[in-house]
């Protein structure tokens, strides 16, 4: 029996798709072998689910993006009072910084004393927590302070009397008090004092006595002072006074028509308006 020469024999040729079907079943993903085992119309819902979560996720991500990234975070909050204060006390150190505005801070009384040392200050306008005599005592020292706004606190007998010996302060004012008319009185004393607003909730024509004693102001601003035609007399007779604003009286028609004829270059305000019979009208 003749043999085929080995080199004659059929060989079976490789099948490289073969090879490359094997290759991509064995290395797929357990979740595709999964899917491939569905049938058709579960595999469409499966499909149709992850689009809808896939496009839940986009818009959502697209949301992220449109918000405002610079928003302050934490640790960007918005400064506190103290930090408020201690960026304006540094700004208020330079010469040239003489009007020390701060009605917009809640200045406490060692706030109000470090301001004090500032000695170049002519104007002092805050809005007061707490304040002492002491402190009120350093403020009428300071060499150039003419003009001392004290809001938001209620100064009394003893805070007002620190202020006597002030050589400089010219405007006073000081919207929220419980004084006595001896106090007031003590004010004489403030030789450059023109002008004073003063607020006293229950005042009476005894405050208002007690202002007229002050001769030299030229501006007076009295609220919550229940003066009457009474109480309005001396005020009209002192010989400086060149504006009289009155909130909160007591007088009567009688006293006004009286005050216009008695003093009719008097500039007059009732209540922050003007009065209708004001020859000093603008």
């Amino acid at each position: 029996m003749t043999q085929t020469p080995a080199s004659d024999l059929p060989t079976a040729t490789p099948n490289p798709d073969a090879h490359d079907n094997v290759a991509a079943t064995s290395k797929r993903l357990p979740w595709r072998r999964w899917l491939s085992g569905l049938t058709t119309p579960a595999r469409r819902r499966v499909v149709a689910t992850g689009a809808g979560v896939t496009l839940v996720i986009v818009v959502a991500f697209m949301i992220l993006l449109s918000r405002d990234l610079t928003t302050p975070s934490d640790a960007e909050s918005p400064p506190t009072n103290s930090e408020l204060f201690a960026a304006a006390f540094a700004r208020l150190r330079k010469p040239d910084e003489t009007a020390a505005i701060l009605d917009g801070l809640k200045i406490d009384d060692d706030m109000l004393a470090r301001l004090t040392t500032l000695e170049q200050l002519d104007v002092i306008n805050v809005n007061t927590e707490s304040i002492s005599p002491s402190t009120i005592k350093k403020l009428a020292a300071m060499p150039k302070l003419g003009q001392l706004h004290l809001r938001g606190v209620t100064i009394d007998d003893a805070m007002l009397r620190e202020l006597e010996n002030s050589e400089s302060i010219w405007l006073l004012n000081i919207p929220t008090t419980d004084v006595s008319p001896a106090a007031i009185e003590s004010l004489d004393t403030m030789k450059l004092l023109r002008s004073l607003r003063i607020g006293i909730a229950g005042g009476d024509n005894r405050h208002g006595r007690a202002i007229a004693t002050l001769q030299r102001l030229r501006t007076v601003h009295m609220i919550g002072i229940a003066v009457s035609d009474e109480g309005l007399q001396p005020l009209a007779h002192m010989p400086q006074l060149e504006s009289l604003y009155l909130d909160d009286t007591a007088v009567t028609d009688a006293g006004w028509d009286w005050l216009f004829r008695e003093s009719p270059h008097l500039h007059v305000h009732i209540d922050q308006k003007h009065h209708d019979r004001d020859p000093q009208k603008h």
